[in-house]
């Protein structure tokens, strides 16, 4: 009688230009171009290249302790760092984030798990969010 709607967070992008496998660990900043799946570990911060919008999809039992700026990103694992998309950020329900959320629109799954603030670029004043961007593609500072 009642059917259950499915989850479609994380279904946005099916194609990836570039992929971390699983069994990968890169220590280093990434600069990207167009899209990027993460399976396996970063340490380091992810920023797309300068006229480029770019997405990120941290997929489910993947890690990046670092800051993540680029377009969008889907989160299905684990960051540990400030996100600043002024796209969309969508957060499955197996996400964890341990950082500030800077977005355009965000979409929650519920069992996702945010522990920072968060900041809708809509609501910010120019200088903010450009400070904001900035203050992310500075090296890695990570919360505490």
């Amino acid at each position: 009688m009642f059917k259950l709607k499915k989850d479609k967070l994380g279904r946005s992008i099916e194609k990836f230009e570039s992929i971390v496998g699983a069994s990968l660990r890169i220590n280093g900043d990434l600069t990207i171009t167009q899209s990027l799946r993460i399976d396996g570990t970063l340490n380091g911060n992810i920023y797309q290249a300068e006229d480029s919008l770019a997405t990120v999809a941290i997929g489910p039992g993947a890690s990046v302790l670092g800051n993540v700026s680029v377009q969008d990103v889907i989160i299905s694992g684990y960051v540990k760092g400030n996100i600043v998309c002024p796209g969309r950020v969508e957060l499955v329900h197996t996400a964890k984030v341990d950082g500030d959320l800077t977005y355009g629109s965000l979409g929650v799954a519920v069992g996702a798990r945010i522990m920072g603030q968060l900041r809708q670029i809509d609501e910010m004043t120019q200088n903010e969010a450009v400070h904001a961007i900035s203050r992310a593609a500075n090296p890695l500072q990570l919360r505490d």
